[in-house]
């Protein structure tokens, strides 16, 4: 059974390579196979993008090719649904080599968006085309996506950027409604949560859980120190105040800040009770 099954994986990433089995054969003759391409994946070097600076840029660096020599690479941008080629928008075409960095700038961006501006906290799809050297092309279009998402592959044709802007403390600070509070529920959708200066530069500072409205009691600020350039915010164990029957509750917290947009979104793990509670997600727009 097992040479059987390694048998049909065989034959499974060879029709994956070749634009896929020609039509009306599929019993994995060689003969009804076409060879294709596709690059794989070395590392991401940048995944944010930051675009309050035209010159920042995001980045993979790709590994090597598998299959028929690849010349180049077309880098779109998906405008639309990510596998839809008519809303992909070309960027540029870098030539191909193995360990070629492919990179991806605020300005590219912005100009295949056109009029639609770039906004924090979008997250933009790139997709790799693959050209060979004779002439044939392959992507997430004419690649199945059980192979495509297979980690086995490590297929480096689709990627992305999360828009983010410098921070500002000044800007970061504020009211803020509650948009979602919606695993934990301390708060409701609307509720005002007051944003003050954290006690650096890049720090904000303000009351959360324990909520009034669950009981709480000995409420301490939360102190979110969030990266200038990235705007990734992470909060450190501290003490947060009480709950009723469970006093000197505990939170963390990691997530983003956006400054230019007033947008706060952040995973708390709230110890309440001597038990952790992962994965509590709060939500806050600025007023």
């Amino acid at each position: 059974m097992k040479k059987i099954i390694i048998a049909f994986l065989g034959i499974g990433l060879f029709c994956l390579l070749m634009n896929s089995c020609r039509k009306g054969n599929i019993s994995g003759d060689s003969k009804d196979l076409v060879l294709g391409s596709y690059i794989t994946l070395d590392s991401a070097i940048n995944t944010n993008l930051n675009i309050s600076d035209p010159s920042s840029a995001v980045s993979i660096k790709v590994a090597k090719t598998v299959g028929v020599p690849v010349v180049s690479v077309n880098i779109y941008a998906a405008t639309g649904d990510a596998e839809d080629t008519s809303k992909w928008v070309l960027i540029k075409n870098v030539a191909y080599s193995d360990g070629v960095v492919l990179s991806v700038s605020t300005t590219e961006l912005a100009k295949a968006f056109g009029a639609t501006p770039l906004a924090a906290g979008n997250q933009y799809i790139m997709q790799n085309q693959v050209v060979t050297k004779d002439g044939r092309k392959f992507s997430v279009a004419n690649t199945p996506d059980t192979y495509n998402s297979f980690p086995a592959y490590n297929m480096a044709l689709t990627w992305t950027a999360t828009a983010v802007c410098a921070f500002n403390q000044s800007d970061a600070i504020g009211t803020y409604k509650v948009v979602s509070d919606k695993n934990w529920q301390d708060f409701s959708p609307g509720d005002i949560i007051t944003v003050s200066a954290g006690p650096d530069a890049n720090s904000i500072s303000f009351l959360a859980y324990p909520s009034p409205a669950a009981g709480g009691t000995n409420r301490q600020p939360w102190i979110v120190h969030v990266d200038p350039v990235t705007d990734v915010a992470t909060m450190a164990t501290q003490f947060v105040g009480d709950y009723p029957g469970a006093p000197g509750s505990k939170a963390s917290a990691k997530g983003l800040v956006f400054s230019c947009t007033g947008y706060i979104t952040l995973t708390v793990t709230i110890t309440y009770g001597g038990t952790p509670y992962t994965g509590q997600v709060l939500v806050l727009q600025k007023q």
